[in-house]
């Protein structure tokens, strides 16, 4: 049986990482998914041009195929730290989407980024 660890591991192997200031000189080409939870963006902001759909959400949210969401649509997905985010992007892989990527060091990576 996989630990939570383990099955995060999984997913970060899986899932390529962008790095906080990769994402600031390409912000246009992603569409961006914050996974937190609704309490979570409230409390704390969210990556301007960012879509909030909670991890739990996802496969009801997110459809490929759709003619506003193709399978190849560059998606970048982040969370606070990175792991909800591998997680939530090794799902919309097995949802079909081929481009998806996660935002390494989450928002607070983001946050600490965008103040230095």
């Amino acid at each position: 049986m996989k630990t939570l660890k383990d099955l995060i591991n999984e997913a970060h192997e899986l899932i390529p990482r962008v790095t906080c200031k990769e994402l600031s000189e390409n912000l246009g080409e992603f569409f961006i998914v914050d996974v937190r939870e609704g309490s979570e963006v409230m409390e704390s902001g969210i990556i301007e041009g960012a879509t909030n759909i909670p991890r739990g959400l996802l496969e009801f949210k997110m459809v490929p195929n759709s003619d506003t969401l193709p399978t190849h649509t560059p998606i970048l997905v982040y969370c606070g730290g990175g792991s909800r985010a591998a997680l939530a992007g090794k799902t919309l892989k097995e949802l079909g989407f081929t481009n998806v990527k996660n935002l390494e060091g989450g928002f607070r990576g983001w946050k600490e980024s965008s103040s230095s």
